[in-house]
């Protein structure tokens, strides 16, 4: 169900810009003062119900007072309180029906659907049998779909009853059903003593002064109401204080329709599956607010200035060298790589301008010019292709590229790699000009310590220590883009287990922007959608690829809590609005690939994933899930699997894990030189050869696997 659409056509039925906010409520609720009106997760059930329950909730918070909510416990006389909540829907569902005619059609279907699920228990008993409120409930609901019967005593007072303006004439005809019914009780049988004295008898004309004088809707106790209205107990219930108890009901005003519905109303919220003992709802939330999304971002311009601040004043004036954005080791080291980083994007964007060349040619068309081609005229006996042609290539799609990596600690090992291919790809965007922006994500390095000042309302996805940072991106001119470029490098083996090169940065040396915490997959991809969208406004995409360089295991998230929330949930399954749309799951791995598929339908764009492994048990890793049927499990599969990944370098599979193409990319711990050296002491021609094969190979995975990527970049 497409919440936002439901939530526009409650602020659109109420004709003011209400604040809809649906929840782990077990009913609806409007709060007055602050205009909020409160939906609870019903079961998708149709639209038509659906557009139902939203108008009859709009019905509510529109026109009826605080007092004639179902849910309250103000006393008003002695009218029962389902008498008031029978004649008040008929008078708010009336009302909204005049001024929205459309609407009448969905009423009535979405009634016939609940009356057909036995939501007022009309399926176990004989309504035509039943009492008079009952009979009222069913017909003015159901609107001829259950045939209800009528005396010529009852009819005027169903007439009126149909025809209620406001909460005071409600009060009123529900004072006079009170009445007949008693009326007609004592008739069928004998009267008890004292009564007549307990409630006023058909006289109306002093009530309606006393209405007159109460436009709050609130009757004023009458003779004999005292013990009822008067007193600190019936204070507490006017205030609504203490626990809530049903009221009880006198004999013979009975209403059973209204009974079972509250009862089955719980039926209408969305439920978990059986697969536990109780049925429970799915936590929900409301996603992230896009003032949050806004606080997780900071831009390269934000955090230059974090960094420059924390050379200048956080470190010591004779420990500044020491820092990975100052090292000169770190930028000696830098010099020596560029080289080879560039290489590799020169191969990608050869490889690119060919497939997008021959996209062009594929597509290309001939047209006749209207001039004679003097080459041709010899064969116009022959042919009438004798007329100069022009040839049009089709015109290639605009392509764009968003990077995603992963800084979280678990990352340490196989940091450096994972800088390098997204300097590598940034480097290759720059080359053929393909719009880029490439980003770091994680949480703070202190657990749940926030970066920003955040407020977060109920329901809200946690993202108080999340962070998402830009590194580079192509409106960087080549100046910044080439002091960004090291500078994530410089993070990289600031943050680096591999110990591979002779000086060591300490990690405790970067910004806090720079910290490497947890895995915040889930938010990244709630910004992810945003990002994009205004990356794609911008630069007039068509063909937009979102990568994600991670070793594939998102943080668990949590929801802050909601006050007013009332229905019991599964912590680990959640029910989350991602742009409209609820995207559920049993734990943080089903909601992430949810997730990416959502964000796919936000944006069009083709979703890329990297995961980065040095052995078995990390393939493992990011092999998981990719399998729905499992045909991973069995060992010796797994086995000719590894191997094949062990000697390509890699592998890929399409539509896994919520991802377009997902790639598992072997990194060796011990890293092969880009340009081919022959070691010392190898100076035979056997050893030559050997060491030749061995980078030859190496080559040769990469260039398998930018021709992968290339596919899916110019497709």
């Amino acid at each position: 169900m497409n919440l936002s659409a439901q939530e526009y056509l409650a602020k659109l039925l109420a004709k003011e810009n209400l604040s809809v906010q649906h929840g782990n409520y077990s009913t609806a609720s409007f709060d007055v003062m602050n205009r909020v009106l409160r939906l609870p997760l019903w079961e998708d059930k149709g639209k038509d119900v659906y557009d139902l329950l939203v108008g009859h909730e709009v019905g509510h918070a529109l026109y009826t007072p605080a007092d004639g909510w179902h849910d309250s416990e103000k006393k008003i006389g002695k009218i029962p309180r389902a008498y008031l909540n029978i004649v008040e829907d008929i008078r708010i569902e009336r009302k909204i029906q005049e001024t929205y005619p459309g609407i009448v059609r969905r009423f009535k279907s979405g009634y016939k659907r609940l009356f057909d699920d036995n939501l007022f228990g009309t399926d176990d008993r004989e309504i035509n049998e039943a009492g008079l409120m009952d009979r009222l409930n069913v017909s003015s609901k159901g609107r001829g779909y259950i045939p209800v019967e009528f005396s010529d005593e009852e009819a005027p007072l169903v007439k009126e009853a149909m025809e209620v303006k406001t909460w005071e004439d409600v009060l009123k005809v529900c004072k006079k059903f009170y009445d007949f019914i008693e009326e007609n009780k004592e008739e069928e049988e004998e009267k008890p003593e004292g009564t007549g004295a307990d409630f006023p008898s058909n006289d109306m004309d002093g009530d309606d002064d006393a209405e007159t004088e109460n436009p709050q809707g609130t009757t004023p106790p009458e003779d004999g109401d005292d013990e009822d209205t008067d007193g600190e107990d019936g204070d507490a219930d006017s205030e609504g204080e203490g626990e809530k108890t049903k009221e009880p009901v006198e004999p013979g005003h009975e209403t059973w329709t209204d009974d079972n519905f509250r009862e089955n109303e719980n039926e209408l919220l969305e439920k978990k599956d059986d697969r536990y003992e109780e049925d429970k709802q799915s936590e929900y939330s409301s996603g992230i607010s896009k003032a949050n999304l806004k606080n997780m971002l900071f831009t390269y311009e934000e955090a230059d200035l974090a960094r420059t601040k924390h050379i200048l004043q956080d470190i010591d004036y004779d420990q500044r060298d020491s820092t990975c954005y100052t090292s000169e080791a770190c930028k000696n080291d830098w010099e020596k790589s560029k080289g080879a980083l560039n290489s590799t994007a020169s191969l990608l964007a050869k490889d690119f301008e060919r497939k997008k060349a021959a996209f062009e040619y594929s597509r290309a068309t001939t047209a006749k010019s209207g001039k004679l081609d003097p080459l041709k005229l010899h064969s116009y006996k022959m042919t009438e292709d004798i007329f100069l042609t022009t040839t049009r290539l089709a015109q290639a799609k605009s392509h764009g590229i968003i990077m995603f990596m992963d800084l979280s600690g678990s990352m340490c090992e196989i940091i450096e790699d994972v800088t390098m291919q997204a300097i590598t790809i940034a480097m290759f965007c720059k080359k053929v000009n393909i719009p880029f922006e490439c980003y770091n994500f994680t949480t703070s390095s202190w657990h749940s310590s926030s970066i920003r000042e955040v407020e977060q309302k109920g329901g809200e996805i946690d993202i108080k220590s999340s962070k998402v940072v830009e590194m580079f991106s192509s409106k960087m001119n080549t100046k910044t883009f080439n002091e960004a470029c090291y500078t994530m490098f410089a993070i990289s083996k600031a943050h680096s287990y591999s110990r591979s090169t002779p000086y060591y940065l300490s990690g405790r040396n970067v910004a806090n922007l720079d910290q490497m915490g947890s895995t915040p997959l889930i938010q990244t991809t709630f910004l992810a959608a945003e990002i994009t969208k205004a990356f794609q406004r911008k630069h007039a995409i068509q063909n937009t690829n979102i990568m994600f360089l991670t070793d594939g295991v998102p943080d668990g998230i949590y929801v802050e809590k909601d006050e007013y929330a009332d229905v019991k949930t599964h912590r680990s399954n959640k029910m989350i609005n991602f742009g409209g749309k609820m995207i559920q799951g049993e734990g943080s791995r089903e909601i992430y690939e949810n997730a990416l598929l959502r964000l796919k339908e936000l944006t069009g764009a083709t979703i890329m994933g990297f995961h980065l492994a040095t052995d078995a048990s990390s393939f493992g890793q990011g092999l998981y899930g990719i399998d729905t049927d499992d045909k991973y499990g069995d060992y010796v599969d797994f086995r000719e699997t590894i191997k094949t990944w062990r000697k390509e370098k890699f592998s890929e599979y399409k539509k896994a894990k919520g991802y377009d193409n997902y790639f598992i990319i072997k990194i060796d711990r011990k890293k092969l030189e880009d340009e081919f050296v022959l070691p010392e002491g190898k100076t035979e021609l056997k050893d030559i050869k050997r060491e030749f094969r061995k980078f030859s190979k190496s080559k040769k995975a990469t260039k398998q696997l930018i021709g992968k990527i290339t596919d899916a970049v110019a497709a």
